[in-house]
């Protein structure tokens, strides 16, 4: 190795870390990277508050990215002279590499003692399984046929399987299904007043009360009422999905669209996604997530429309991000977070 001080890597800062780790994020780290990035991390609190700015600062460019001061800021930026722009070249290729970095890294959460229910004991016990997770809590079950069933925070799943069919119920919350393909025995999802009819394919079922969401990712599936619901089955139409879309169901009717199904399940790496959504109903889904609550007190401040990626269960990262983005001012008080217009 060449003694020649000009060849010797310079140690990597906790800033440039971060970024490296934040980057590698972007894609599904292997075990061995994930278990490299846990003791970086760990290793020195300087790691954790990096990536943590990071983070972060990612958070709040996404959010500020559609804000027409800034659309107009970036367009008089790329109308400058050639030799401004020469002069800049480092801080915008800084930027342009920051702006390609994608959040969807958590930590994968642990199943509890309680997470399955019935997994014991003799064979009619195993035949009647409950899967349950709690907020702010995500856990992958694998199925006796194959199948693999995904939760999200604060959910319950009753498997139910028998020689013919594969039923199961959602009891509450939000379940990512990978369905074992078996043309002889359906894989049947019931939720509140509609069941899911598959065979092999993959699909997200949200239940909030009496609606229910259903994303199609792969493969085909049937949404259908459950007739012992309704005097007659018949009244509504039975909806065939293709991916992409998404049908929601409720006491006001069936309605089927396009989506960006993809983004509806990033919940599975930590994360939620909101395009453009009103600040009230993105504090409904974080609030989701986490025990510690954020509350909006004034009208004005629940209009502000943002957009960006956020890791669940980061509550108080949430509300700080919005505000240092938008004219907000946070105050915590015990387990609540207050979120009103600044003036």
């Amino acid at each position: 190795m060449s003694d020649d001080p000009a060849m010797q890597l310079a140690p990597e800062s906790a800033p440039e870390a971060a970024a490296r780790w934040f980057a590698l994020h972007r894609r599904t780290p292997d075990y061995i990277e994930t278990q490299q990035f846990t003791d970086w991390l760990e290793g020195d609190p300087a790691n954790r508050r990096a990536y943590e700015e990071v983070s972060r600062s990612w958070e709040i460019a996404e959010l500020a990215a559609a804000d027409p001061t800034v659309v107009k800021m970036r367009t008089e930026a790329l109308m400058a002279r050639p030799r401004e722009r020469r002069d800049n070249s480092r801080l915008w290729g800084a930027l342009a590499t920051a702006a390609l970095v994608l959040i969807a890294f958590t930590g994968i959460s642990l199943t509890h003692p309680g997470f399955m229910e019935g997994a014991g004991g003799s064979a009619a016990d195993r035949d009647h399984i409950v899967l349950r997770t709690g907020v702010g809590e995500r856990a992958t079950a694998s199925l006796e046929d194959g199948s693999t069933v995904v939760l999200n925070t604060n959910s319950i799943l009753e498997i139910n399987y028998s020689r013919l069919r594969r039923d199961v119920r959602l009891v509450a919350g939000q379940v990512l299904f990978r369905v074992a393909h078996d043309t002889a025995r359906p894989f049947v999802v019931a939720a509140a007043n509609h069941e899911v009819v598959a065979v092999g394919t993959e699909f997200e079922v949200r239940l909030d009360g009496e609606k229910v969401r259903v994303a199609l990712l792969q493969g085909r599936v049937r949404v259908e009422p459950i007739a012992a619901h309704h005097g007659s089955a018949g009244d509504e139409r039975v909806a065939v999905m293709t991916p992409g879309e998404q049908l929601v169901a409720s006491p006001a009717g069936v309605v089927v669209n396009r989506a960006n199904v993809h983004e509806l399940v990033s919940w599975q790496s930590g994360r939620v996604r909101f395009d453009n959504t009103r600040l009230a109903d993105a504090v409904e889904e974080m609030n989701r997530y986490s025990r510690t609550l954020i509350m909006i007190d004034d009208p004005a401040a629940a209009e502000v429309r943002i957009t960006g990626a956020f890791r669940t269960g980061q509550s108080y990262s949430f509300a700080q991000t919005v505000g240092e983005a938008f004219p907000i001012k946070v105050e915590q008080s015990g387990d609540t977070i207050r979120l009103h217009s600044r003036g």
